[in-house]
Order: structure tokens, then sequence, then C-alpha cells
């Protein structure tokens, strides 16, 4: 059946179903239609945040490769969502590697909503006289999530390379960088 499905076959399975016979099967048409479905959302994430059709397009394509991996690696229940977020990471963390800065995606027109933490890295490299709260606040991490975020914001280390360094998984930095950051706001916020 899988060497058999069509585009019309296709559409009348969910996308649950299409996800299983791509994750049992031997073969990515069944992953190939069902990215098909979301196509438009995911070029559409990757114009928002990278501003240029070629690199959107680009990324759309590379998104895809990561997926024929990740989708077999992963428990999926919910397929667009999950899309949407492996999208919007690793269009994030493509522009971050343009921009050489250690800050996230943000539109101009929402900058009331940039993270205090994210402030305060970017304060501190225009401004690296005046650091203290930021440096007193690093100190109170833990040694792992300090290390983390340091390198995470300071040497624009992707998740991997400190995974890598530490040798640790990858969801335990994603972790020890995001409980840091929420560390970091608390302290900063006092």
């Amino acid at each position: 059946m899988l060497r058999t499905l069509s585009a019309k076959t296709a559409t009348a399975l969910s996308d649950e179903e299409l996800l299983a016979q791509y994750v049992s099967g031997d073969t990515t048409r069944p992953l190939g239609l069902l990215y098909e479905r979301y196509m438009n959302m995911v070029y559409g994430v990757c114009i928002k945040i990278l501003k240029d059709s070629g690199k959107a397009e680009d990324a759309v394509m590379a998104i895809y490769e990561e997926l024929t991996v990740k989708a077999k690696e992963h428990k999926v229940e919910h397929f667009r969502g999950w899309l949407y977020v492996i999208a919007r990471n690793y269009c994030l963390m493509e522009w971050r590697k343009q921009h050489n800065k250690p800050t996230y995606y943000h539109e101009p027109e929402k900058m009331e909503f940039f993270d205090a933490v994210e402030q305060a890295f970017e304060y501190e490299l225009e401004m690296p006289q005046k650091t203290l709260p930021l440096q007193e606040c690093l100190e109170q991490l833990n040694e792992l999530q300090r290390k983390c975020v340091l390198w995470f914001y300071y040497e624009d280390k992707s998740y991997k390379e400190i995974a890598d360094t530490l040798a640790e998984e990858l969801g335990k930095v994603r972790s020890y960088i995001q409980n840091g950051k929420r560390n970091l706001r608390i302290c900063l916020e006092k």
C-alpha cells in the first residue's frame, strides 16, 4: 500500500495515518505528501523570520530534510503544531547565524515585548562597563545553566555544539538554557 499511495488516496488519510505510514515504512512518500499539506505554512514562517524569499525557499527544503530524521525519532501527536515549532526554531537559528547576534528574532513593532533577559544581554554587548545586575544574576545560576547560557549568548554556540562540549543530550542542554534564562529573568526583574 505504501508504494502505491497516491495523492488522491493521501487526501483521505489523516496526518496521523500518513505519519504512521512513514514511520513504519521504508519510503518517504507518505511524509512528502503530508509535508505538502503544510508547505505554505512552513514557507510563511520562513519568510516572516528570514525576510528573504530565496533563503525561505532553501529553509523549506532543509526543514523537510530535518523532518525525515526527526519524524522517526519523536512521538508526534499533533503534526501541524509540531511542524510549526520545527520550522520556527530552524528559521530562528538561521536568522541568528546570519546576524551573528546572541538574540532571537523579533519584529520591530513588537519591541515592547522584548524579553528582559534578551535585553540584558543586548545591553551588555553595547555597554560592557555596566554589567553588574546581569553578572550578579549569572553568578546565582547553577554551573551547568551558567555555562550553557554563556556559551549560547556570548559565544554564539548552537544547542548541538554545547551538547557536544558537555557530552550531554540535546534536550538537557535546551532545558539548561531555558531554565537558566527563566532564573535570570526572575533575578533581573527583582
